[in-house]
């Protein structure tokens, strides 16, 4: 009995939950009747936090009438506390992030992911912020690394083989990004490459106003499989948070318009993933409560593939957080050959039931690009 109403319990959590964050993406008024019987602020601030959507969740908050909020009004402080963190870094980040481009001026450079996203949301100042992403051709990814590194005040180690570089300018991340490699196909991997060459082949972009100045962002086309394709790359190597399907969903929600349909079919088709955005098209809708039409390429939600992927996601948690995946004191070889299981393996056949020819595909890929990393001794 204690199992089955720890179940009760935790459903209504995440039925508010979702009500509430519903709310705070579509300005909806709170279905009152899921807080009628109360409400466990604390398990319902936990599961916000986890999901890195704490300051959307805080917006549905200030639209329950009064007589659903709690007795005690600091009941709320840690969601008010959130939020206006939330808001102070958003405005570094967003000052911060034209510096960089006034030190990268004459190097083709996008801004992606993060912080360019958030301004698709209702308040920008709401989305939790990490780090400034920059998107260069792999023919400028040395030159923006030497152009950076020397300012930074920690770096992180190079991982030469995707052309990836993090550096810290005091406690702001930059992440220099010269492919969009996936690791997950090879020929998924080649797609995309010749993708990001096309986006800098001389056409105008278009671009985001922060901390009062343009900066150029990838065209919306692009931006949308993009986005898309990164979630992916979570969802089937390690975990993956709410907050990053969220940012796929609003951006093409805002952006329906520019985003061109039949381009847009015709590259998931030649990607193959296709499928794979038709299943969370219906998720959005289902959970995050996206109108169909918002949505381009939207299918009817699978209310069971929906569930799973819900639970995949609560219990992994934004980047993998919920998952106990520390190994540090064994031997390098066990390590290895932990991890090789571990991400190749588990990770990528953990959704066959959801995603059969997806995750085998993906299953492949990754245990050819594995195979390599321990031939060569990473």
């Amino acid at each position: 009995m204690r199992v089955v109403e720890g179940n009760r319990d935790r459903r209504r959590v995440e039925d508010q939950f979702f009500a509430l964050l519903r709310s705070g993406l579509w300005n909806e008024v709170p279905d009152r009747t899921l807080f009628a019987g109360g409400t466990d602020w604390e398990a319902l601030y936990n599961l916000a936090f986890r999901q890195t959507v704490t300051g959307i969740v805080t917006d549905g908050i200030d639209r329950l009438p009064k007589d659903c909020l709690p007795p005690e009004p600091e009941r709320l402080d840690p969601f008010l506390g959130d939020m206006m963190a939330t808001a102070r870094r958003n405005a570094k980040l967003d000052a911060f992030i034209p510096k960089v481009f006034d030190a990268l001026q004459g190097i083709p450079v996008l801004l992606v992911k993060g912080q360019s996203l958030a301004q698709d949301y209702p308040d920008p100042a709401r989305r939790q912020p990490g780090d400034i992403d920059l998107l260069l051709p792999p023919s400028s990814y040395g030159a923006a690394r030497e152009v950076l590194l020397p300012k930074a005040t920690r770096v992180e180690e190079e991982v030469p083989e995707i052309l990836h570089q993090g550096m810290y300018y005091g406690s702001i991340e930059v992440e220099v990004h010269g492919s969009i490699s996936t690791l997950m196909s090879r020929k998924l991997d080649r797609q995309l490459a010749a993708m990001l060459e096309q986006q800098f082949d001389g056409r105008p972009h278009p671009s985001v106003t922060l901390g009062g100045a343009p900066v150029p962002v990838p065209e919306a086309n692009f931006n949308a499989i993009y986005v898309f394709v990164h979630f992916l790359q979570h969802y089937w190597s390690g975990g993956v948070g709410l907050r990053q399907l969220m940012d796929w969903m609003t951006f093409v929600s805002v952006h329906k318009r520019d985003i061109h349909p039949i381009l847009l079919e015709t590259d998931l088709d030649r990607l193959r993933i296709k499928h794979l955005w038709e299943v969370f098209t219906g998720f959005a809708q289902e959970y995050l409560g996206c109108p169909a039409e918002k949505l381009p390429l939207a299918a009817a939600p699978d209310s069971r593939k929906d569930a799973r992927i819900w639970r995949y996601i609560r219990e992994s948690g934004n980047f993998g957080k919920n998952q106990d995946r520390s190994r540090g004191e064994e031997p390098w070889l066990v390590r290895k050959v932990h991890s090789f299981w571990r991400l190749v393996i588990c990770d990528r056949l953990r959704h066959f039931r959801t995603f059969p020819k997806e995750s085998l595909r993906f299953f492949a890929g990754a245990f050819g690009y594995g195979l390599q990393r321990l031939s060569d001794g990473e």
